[in-house]
């Protein structure tokens, strides 16, 4: 089946026969196709062997909550799918489908028809919906059911053989599972290459990723990195667009291994991705990790931190430690990214140094405030990165560091300092004996990946979390 849609992204909804003034369509599985093809927003149906209904159309990002969307400032997560073929199965992701053997369907639309049958026709999966209706658009078969209730409960599934597919929000990816997950969201990680590669005529050989300007240096590296990943599985080679970040490319290139654009990557073979998100939303992104080692440092910069490294560490054992602070408090994150306090953190650090005999700490902070609390606490016990560091107080009238670097003079210059302090820091935590962190940040993904799992002992403070 070949949907061609003209209104621009969007998901038919089936609801009872109204009065409402509309043109009629007559039933068939294609139904949708048809309506989509003459553009309209509304439809009568008619001639369904359980009587007449009404179709209307969704935004598929009006089904998204106002909290969600604010993660892109405004722009969509989920791309328009102006067509999509459901025929076409080399272009389609199936993994997510063919892992369950149960799946349950809550919604009733179009988006849902179009599984429910991909399921039936590629995988072995049982196939249940609520709504009768389903028979007048798939064809009955053994493993097509329809239940009026459905086991929601993960507790009766603890091998995640279910897939429930839910009428509420539930994206999989920002929920950490996609065991339970709408139906948008699974529509779209089904069929997220042939948004990425539908208007490429030949063979696409490359992916030219665009960064937004608000990520900063350890979240632009991630992204390339599982990028890179992804994009392999179909055999693509990914390159970071030229001013792809907030960063030059000239700096970027310098301390970090990251690929340039090829000679031969043009428009007939390189597909383009200005929302990298909406590629992290789907259920094959979120299997490929964001880790990066320390290969994507140049020979040239992993040199000098290992000699920095040894200068600062050498001869000691060290307890490495991670507070961020500034605008993590100033932009009010909550949950995972909520930082604990020195005052939350000192209990721990305390009880390490006695039964581990740690002789040094090394402090990684942007934050002013943090550091001297710290010295306060420990003295000339603490050593750290020389660099320049901010208060919550600076945090007036911007909210993130990255809009606070825009404010210096030599922006360029400040921007890169800050870069090189930052994976100078990060280096040396990951040659600590010890890790010890505030809260969910880069920082402790990016330590935990440079050290290889080393560490004497590792802890992250969630303390967003524990308060709920």
């Amino acid at each position: 089946m070949q949907i061609f849609n003209q209104g621009g992204g969007f998901v038919f909804r089936i609801t009872d026969r109204t009065d409402a003034e509309a043109e009629t369509l007559q039933h068939s599985r294609d139904v949708f196709s048809q309506a989509l093809k003459l553009g309209k927003e509304f439809y009568h149906v008619t001639g369904a062997s359980f009587g007449d209904y009404d179709i209307s159309y969704v935004k598929n990002n009006d089904l998204v909550p106002e909290k969600y969307r604010k993660i892109k400032k405004g722009t969509d997560i989920y791309p328009s799918y102006l067509t999509y073929d459901s025929g076409n199965v080399d272009s389609l992701e199936l993994s997510l489908l063919k892992e369950h053997r149960i799946i349950e369907f809550e919604e009733f639309n179009e988006y849902s028809i179009v599984l429910g049958q991909l399921a039936l026709s590629h995988t072995d999966a049982e196939v249940y919906y609520h709504d009768e209706r389903i028979y007048g658009f798939i064809e009955p078969s053994e493993r097509l059911h329809v239940s009026e209730t459905f086991d929601r409960t993960a507790e009766d599934d603890p091998e995640h053989h279910i897939l429930h597919v839910v009428d509420e929000f539930v994206s999989g990816t920002l929920e950490g599972s996609f065991h339970t997950i709408s139906t948008m969201p699974l529509f779209h990680s089904v069929f997220f290459w042939q948004d990425l590669a539908g208007h490429i005529k030949g063979k696409v050989r490359y992916v030219e990723v665009a960064i937004a300007d608000n990520v900063g240096i350890g979240g632009v590296l991630s992204y390339y990195t599982m990028a890179k990943k992804l994009f392999a599985t179909k055999g693509w080679g990914t390159f970071l667009r030229k001013n792809g970040s907030r960063y030059p490319d000239e700096m970027i290139h310098h301390y970090f291994n990251v690929s340039e654009c090829p000679d031969d990557a043009d428009a007939s073979n390189t597909v383009f991705i200005d929302n990298f998100t909406s590629i992290s939303m789907t259920y094959l992104c979120s299997k490929c990790s964001s880790d990066i080692d320390t290969s994507i440092l140049s020979d040239v910069f992993r040199s000098e931190l290992e000699e920095y490294a040894e200068t600062v560490l050498g001869g000691h054992k060290v307890l490495g430690i991670l507070i961020r602070g500034t605008d993590y408090i100033a932009s009010g994150m909550t949950g995972a990214r909520q930082m604990a306090t020195v005052e939350d953190m000192l209990p721990t650090i305390q009880e390490w140094i006695r039964e581990d005999g740690y002789d040094r700490i090394f402090l990684a902070t942007e934050d002013q405030d943090v550091l001297e609390k710290m010295k306060k606490e420990f003295g000339s016990m603490v050593i750290a990165v020389s660099q320049v560091r901010h208060r919550v107080s600076d945090f007036v009238n911007v909210k993130l560091l990255s809009d606070l670097e825009k404010t210096e003079d030599d922006y360029t210059s400040v921007l890169e300092d800050n870069t090189s302090n930052y994976f100078y820091a990060l280096y040396l935590l990951s040659r600590c004996q010890s890790l010890m962190v505030s809260g969910q940040c880069h920082g402790w993904t990016v330590a935990n990946s440079f050290n290889g799992g080393h560490y004497l002992r590792s802890y992250k403070f969630q303390v967003g979390l524990e308060k709920h």
